[in-house]
């Protein structure tokens, strides 16, 4: 069974008023180079996310999911030959009552084994992918949030330096928050980070009433000493943290001690050596 199937778009943001109908898609592919027909269906779930690291949740029903109640499918199923593409419609029907705020679901699009092959007792595996609705419903918002705090690295002897942010979103309505990080050789002020053609703006949404901690592993030099920058932007607030960063691995450590301990060795030696011959010229 194909599981290199694509879904598109993968998050779709839109606009709606109360009493609204709103229609919408999302495609399904079957790639040119898959060797089966692909079996599909579809489902409608919440869509939530748990903690500050935003694991996301599609069981969860809360007052910003109660569109899945107002959502329905075109079809449920269906099966796509190698390239083959279908566009999936799908209604919104907002009720006049639908509160002011954010609203999220989830598409579910699952590999389907075909009836024969269920029929058969064989043990299917199941690939899922999604498409995720952001949906903003007008009416009187409330947009409050504030950056928490940021945490730059300073000295790293094992693994990637990693920036980290934490953002909070009081309000009703899903919000974007950007990040940028500037790294420089702090010797000659060479930007190491991003490389040309690089972009380093890091876009993330920030759901209602939830606190998102956001980190970035940074692909640097292996050994260094560098100027790290990091420009935060929420809510209209933006803060721009600098700091030192050393990045100094234990191999390098260990290279630099056994250095440090030859040298002290050899000039332990040449003091030893010369204090026999010291001792030899004033013997009688």
């Amino acid at each position: 069974m194909s599981t290199k199937f694509i879904v598109s778009p993968m998050l779709e943001k839109i606009s709606l008023k109360p009493g609204e109908t709103y229609k919408g898609q999302i495609i399904v592919a079957n790639p040119k180079d898959a060797t089966e027909d692909f079996y599909y269906k579809l489902d409608i779930s919440p869509y939530s996310v748990i903690g500050e690291d935003y694991t996301p949740d599609f069981e969860t029903e809360s007052d910003w999911s109660r569109i899945v109640y107002w959502t329905s499918l075109e079809k449920t199923e269906g099966v796509l030959k190698p390239n083959e593409t279908e566009k999936i419609g799908y209604t919104i029907e907002v009720p006049k009552s639908a509160p002011a705020g954010g609203q999220y679901l989830k598409i579910g699009v699952t590999s389907n084994a075909p009836s024969n092959a269920r029929d058969g007792g064989a043990v299917q595996n199941v690939f899922e992918m999604a498409s995720l609705v952001f949906a903003k419903i007008d009416g009187e918002t409330r947009r409050e949030g504030e950056i928490v705090d940021s945490e730059l690295p300073g000295f790293v002897a094992v693994g990637k330096p990693t920036a980290k942010v934490r953002l909070s979103n009081t309000g009703n309505v899903h919000e974007t928050a950007t990040t940028k990080i500037t790294v420089k050789n702090i010797f000659n002020g060479d930007v190491v980070s991003p490389k040309d053609g690089e972009n380093n703006i890091l876009e993330s949404i920030i759901m209602p009433e939830s606190t998102r901690e956001i980190t970035q592993a940074l692909n640097l030099p292996p050994v260094g000493i560098f100027e790290i920058t990091e420009e935060v932007s929420f809510m209209g607030e933006t803060v721009t943290p600098t700091g030192v960063l050393i990045i100094c691995p234990i191999w390098f450590i260990l290279l630099v001690l056994g250095f440090i301990l030859s040298i002290v060795g050899m000039v332990f030696y040449k003091k030893r050596l010369h204090s026999k011959r010291t001792s030899a010229k004033i013997e009688p």
